[in-house]
């Protein structure tokens, strides 16, 4: 069994997760002071602030996997199974994930995520939103996104704001990971 902490998701997430299985008396105000407590979690996370200037919104997505974004998060240390990257799929319809540990952020690497996780499990989205990094902008991506038939759109450089939902992701996914690393950073715990 995981503890009710397992993650530092927050309040919302850690009370509803306590409130399933317990209840007592000023459960509430203890749980609230617990999570501001926590010393991890006021080392690692900041107050969410909102970024500067006018948002202009991306239109919703008709369907699940019609939109997606793909990032790469790393590089690591190597894990036990000599992984260093982990690549991250979000849907824009859905906000469901999909993320793939990967020893290397190889273009090949890339290309068969995209297929194997993506096209041939959900069908080919209509767009994908990627940051400029040569992986995405390789020939083999290029051209598997134009037999699929994809919209790929890059995010402006600089400006990971674009993909917003899937960067969002990519930090509460670290959050979570540094977590679990011990304090040498070597490992997992």
């Amino acid at each position: 069994m995981t503890p009710p902490t397992a993650g530092h998701l927050g309040f919302a997430k850690t009370y509803d997760r306590i409130r399933k299985r317990f209840y007592w008396p000023g459960m509430y105000r203890n749980v609230v002071r617990y999570v501001m407590h926590c010393r991890e979690c006021q080392r690692r996370k900041c107050v969410p602030q909102r970024p500067p200037g006018r948002l202009v919104p991306i239109p919703p997505a008709i369907a699940p996997f019609h939109r997606i974004g793909i990032d790469l998060l790393g590089r690591f240390p190597k894990s036990a199974h000599g992984n260093k990257w982990i690549i991250v799929c979000t849907d824009y319809s859905t906000r469901y994930a999909i993320t793939k540990a990967l020893p290397t952020a190889e273009v090949v690497e890339i290309a068969k995520f995209l297929l194997e996780e993506i096209v041939l499990r959900h069908g080919a989205p209509r767009v994908i939103i990627t940051d400029r990094g040569a992986v995405f902008r390789s020939r083999l991506v290029s051209s598997l996104v134009d037999l699929c038939n994809i919209d790929h759109r890059f995010t402006t450089a600089y400006h990971p704001q674009t993909n917003g939902l899937t960067e969002r992701f990519n930090k509460t996914l670290a959050d979570m990971l540094s977590m679990y690393v011990d304090v040498e950073q070597k490992k997992l715990g």
